[in-house]
């Protein structure tokens, strides 16, 4: 009976054996037939994120779900392989990619629970997981692993397993591979890490989240220890190395990518459009997108803005500290404790956060502590510009101590003045924007929408919408040019009354300043804005031509906004779309298409190349000068050269009125100023045309201006319904007062050392002398007549249409078939 019972379990045994065995085998080649072929394993390619450069070659972003920076294993320095070895697979380089006693352990504890919940995977074991399979803790999941692992071994060598693993595996905050761990931890490349830097990141893929330096620096510093009490172990450092790296710093905190120039709006426009061509994957291909701006330019347009913002937020007056920590509860002033809330508010490109730690009347200056622990004296020059902030227009005092002004424990800001004064400043409220394009290719050449990314993330070159103001008056001007009338017509600055049957109100426009000066020409009236002047002038144009003619210039005008009071800037565009429209006047008359990509690449191969085209002021005329657009009968579009919309000449006298904002002029009455002079004066250049904007009550401030190699526009207002205000250092804000500094400013560096850049004069000018004074006159076209520009000039002389008649000297006429 007994030898039955043997024989039936020994046969029973072998039938078990035998079938699992055949389970197992079937199991095994099912995994070889999901196993990827050498090549693909060889030649494996990792998620990369997208990169963003500047024209010369500068990082100014990186994108992607994760940060992945991928190197050859030589590349990694040997401590930090060691304490990956140390830690996850001592005998990695022994056996055949499988611990057998880590399976045997997993095995027993998947028969007692039914769930694998525990292993010993080795690193080929965690890259065939990484690969190919899930993270869930099955026995299946776990045999197939084995398999996998198996196959793996037999195709790759261990030098190149431990490659794939060290730049796959997951070491948290979206950083995988060793490259990028140690970019976000420590924002350091490789080989300067240090052993205890490397032996924290070797401890983290046991538990990335948790183990952490930044998240949970006490549980990452007793991980470290664990790993380099391995390593210790092993012989791979001595008890002094131990003992060093066991008692360093061990909290890190978040590390972008190193990035090479600052650009972050023009950044953040690429990844956008990238976005809208390739979809999600542009974040995982390791796109390599190349933009327009170079990085010098882009630095000089984003200080520009910062100087306009911090000039203005100083003549508005001081609002106070940030915070001040004794009104922080709980709060206690130690080194860590300081150092973190200082590196929390140290999010801003041009300005620090500072803690005041000591306030002296006596020797007028303050005593701040850094982020780095060290001590600086504020002087009193750096803080006696800070009168009480009261409103928008009013201003307290002067302030004749530092307890006036700061107070022990406030948590202010501060920046290093050009002259190299430490000076106290405030993260402002008011905003700014700055974009520059080549007039010729339409080429940005810088992107600023804000005071700083981190503080806002609207980008107002071509997100926001404002009114224009008198930045709007060259495209009117523009309008009578084509409509025949000259730019030495003369009109009455007088003012108007004008009954609106609509509201049953008066409407009554006026001058700012609210200032009359009788006769004047229209090039004057330009250079000198006046308002009144322009709503005569449209009342000749007509609205309705007028909003024809602007079009050319690519403003697609809401019914709403085609009103007379359009001649004074209602009308509401983007910096962008008001910087393109004077690219026009820049170029001799072509209607250029702004571009920021130049092109992209992928894996060393050019994806995409952006082919420029370009405007020509010297081409042959192609357009007439009309209100309608117009062409010669000749007149074929070719690939390589953008529409001529605007007529040479007409482009070349409005550019020229432009010049008198700038330089002044000598009118009717003699000699004037235009409202950019301060343009001259900050630039010390002779090649400028430009054109200020200021809209009702203050709220946006505009400057718009070019020479033959850049055009920009400027704008400063709130975003919010809050208007510009009055300060007691300047009185009233404005365009030439707010705007036209950040644009100065911007065009003194972008063009410094650049040789004056005139516009080339079209040929076949002529000019005609009204009222002693003597200017450009246009040839008649086909589409305006010598008697029509006469009719033009004489209409109203002294009403509401307000134009004086001209009185045309023909003996200064070049040509005598001028209107």
């Amino acid at each position: 009976m007994l030898f039955k019972v043997i024989r039936l379990l020994f046969w029973g045994g072998l039938l078990t054996g035998a079938l699992s065995g055949a389970a197992v085998a079937a199991f095994y080649h099912e995994s070889l037939g999901e196993l990827p072929d050498v090549a693909e394993l060889k030649d494996v390619s990792f998620e990369i994120p997208m990169k963003i450069y500047t024209s010369d070659n500068k990082l100014i972003g990186e994108y992607g779900e994760s940060k992945r920076l991928p190197v050859a294993l030589n590349q990694i320095p040997l401590k930090l392989r060691q304490a990956f070895l140390a830690i996850e697979d001592n005998r990695f380089y022994e056996h055949n990619g499988i611990d057998p006693i880590g399976i045997m352990r997993a095995v027993v504890v998947a028969l007692s629970n039914a769930e694998a919940t525990q292993g010993a995977s080795t690193i080929t074991q965690q890259v065939a997981r990484n690969f190919f399979l899930t993270r869930e803790k099955t026995l299946q999941r776990k045999i197939k692993e084995i398999f996998i692992s198996l196959r793996i071994e037999q195709i790759l060598t261990k030098d190149e397993i431990f490659e794939l693993y060290l730049n796959k595996i997951s070491l948290g905050h979206r950083a995988y591979g060793v490259a990028a761990a140690a970019q976000t931890y420590y924002g350091k490349d490789l080989d300067s890490l240090t052993l205890a830097e490397m032996a924290t990141i070797a401890g983290l893929p046991k538990a990335p989240s948790t183990l952490n330096p930044i998240s949970n620096p006490e549980r990452s510093r007793e991980r470290r220890a664990v790993v380099l009490s391995r390593m210790l172990d092993l012989g791979y450092i001595s008890q002094g190395e131990f003992d060093l790296a066991n008692k360093a710093p061990y909290k890190a905190e978040f590390h972008s990518a190193p990035l090479e120039a600052n650009a972050p709006y023009v950044a953040e426009k690429a990844r956008q459009l990238v976005l809208q061509e390739y979809g999600d994957k542009a974040y995982t291909d390791g796109l390599e997108i190349y933009t327009s701006v170079r990085s010098d330019i882009q630095e000089y347009g984003q200080y520009a803005v910062f100087k306009g913002i911090t000039e203005y937020d100083t003549r508005h007056g001081y609002r106070g500290p940030v915070l001040n920590i004794h009104s922080l509860p709980d709060f206690v002033a130690s080194f860590e404790n300081i150092y973190e809330l200082l590196r929390s508010h140290d999010r801003y490109h041009y300005i620090r956060p500072n803690l005041v730690i000591g306030v002296d009347d006596q020797h007028k200056s303050a005593l701040l502590k850094t982020r780095d622990g060290s001590e600086v004296p504020l002087t009193w020059e750096g803080m006696k510009w800070a009168r009480t902030f009261k409103s928008d227009r009013n201003q307290g005092d002067a302030p004749k101590l530092p307890s006036e002004i700061l107070h022990e424990g406030d948590l202010v800001y501060t920046h290093m003045s050009e002259d190299g004064v430490l000076t106290l400043t405030q993260l402002p409220e008011v905003e700014a924007s700055l974009i520059a394009l080549d007039p010729y290719t339409g080429q940005v050449l810088a992107m600023v929408g804000g005071y700083d990314f981190a503080k806002s993330k609207f980008d107002r070159t071509y997100q926001a919408k404002r009114q224009t103001g008198s930045n709007f008056k060259p495209f009117l001007y523009s309008a009578a040019v084509a409509k025949g009338i000259s730019i030495n017509s003369v009109f009455q600055d007088q003012p108007l009354r004008t009954w609106d049957p609509g509201s049953r109100t008066w409407w009554n426009p006026h001058n700012s300043p609210n200032r009359y000066d009788g006769i004047m020409t229209l090039r004057e009236a330009l250079a000198r804005s006046k308002n009144v002047v322009s709503i005569r002038l449209i009342r000749q144009v007509g609205v309705k031509n007028a909003v024809e003619h602007v079009s050319k210039f690519g403003f697609n005008i809401p019914k709403s906004q085609q009103v007379e009071s359009m001649a004074l800037g209602s009308v509401e565009v983007t910096p962008l779309e008001l910087c393109t429209g004077y690219a026009t006047f820049a170029n001799g008359g072509f209607k250029v298409e702004p571009y920021l990509i130049t092109k992209i690449v992928r894996d060393g191969q050019v994806i995409f190349q952006h082919k420029p085209k370009y405007a020509d002021p010297l081409a042959p005329e192609t357009v007439k000068n009309s209100i309608k657009l117009v062409h010669e009968d000749n007149y074929v579009q070719d690939d390589e050269h953008y529409e001529q919309v605007l007529n040479h000449m007409n482009a070349y006298v409005v550019a020229d009125i432009m010049r008198s904002v700038v330089y002044g002029g000598a009118g009717i009455q003699g000699n004037y100023w235009g409202t950019g002079g301060r343009a001259k004066k900050v630039t010390g250049r002779e090649d400028l045309h430009g054109k200020t904007g200021t809209t009702n009550e203050v709220h946006d401030a505009w400057f718009s201006g070019f020479n033959g190699n850049i055009v920009a526009t400027a704008w400063m207002g709130f975003d919010t319904d809050r208007n510009l205000g009055w300060s007691r250092a300047q009185g009233p804000e404005g365009g030439a007062y707010s705007a036209l500094p950040i644009w100065a400013e911007f065009i003194k560096k972008a063009q410094q050392g650049v040789p004056e850049a005139p516009l080339p004069m079209p040929e076949g000018l002529a000019k005609c002398t009204n009222n002693g004074v003597t200017d450009w006159c246009l040839p008649r076209s086909s589409s305006v007549s010598a008697q029509d520009a006469v009719n033009n000039s004489i209409d109203d002389p002294f009403g509401e249409g307000g134009m004086v008649q001209n009185e045309v000297d023909t003996s200064t006429v070049e040509e005598d078939d001028i209107f």
